[in-house]
């Protein structure tokens, strides 16, 4: 694969990825705003909203941005990682909303791109080692991946 198609392999995962994440923030939004509405502390709602998007992102980023297997050893790290992410992005907002005193809100917007590059980095290590050709829409589904194996031990 050369160069150009690596880089259009890379764009079209950053593509999914966008989408899934647009997806997970719909959850999130709206898991949130339900949670609000029905009496939930807005802290409580977020946890509840984040958990549930968290969720969702896993479905998407395994099954549509990186054709990965599943097993609840990748789950619990992507939950991890996720939860670690929340909380630390969760931080800059607060201290982006401190030194400037822009709304909460904006300041959430403001850290998206930051967030998504993030996540987006640590999906693709998790899922796929890079230097292996993409697949193609026409391949399996683990077809031209090298998926990082997770192995669960015997039941």
């Amino acid at each position: 694969m050369n160069g150009r198609q690596r880089l259009g392999s890379l764009a079209l995962e950053v593509l999914r990825f966008l989408v899934g994440t647009c997806i997970g923030l719909t959850v999130d939004l709206a898991v949130f705003e339900a949670g609000v509405r029905l009496g939930a502390p807005p802290g409580v709602a977020n946890v509840v909203s984040s958990g549930c998007a968290v969720v969702v992102m896993y479905a998407v980023v395994t099954r549509y941005v990186f054709r990965a297997e599943r097993s609840r050893t990748s789950f619990a790290v992507f939950v991890a990682y996720y939860a670690v992410s929340i909380a630390a992005f969760s931080v800059v907002i607060q201290i982006l909303h401190d030194t400037t005193g822009w709304l909460p809100f904006i300041c959430k917007l403001a850290s998206l791109p930051l967030s998504f590059a993030a996540n987006f980095v640590f999906s693709r290590v998790i899922f796929r080692r890079s230097g292996r050709p993409a697949e193609s829409p026409t391949d399996g589904p683990l077809a031209g991946r090298d998926v990082v194996e997770v192995r669960e031990g015997t039941r």
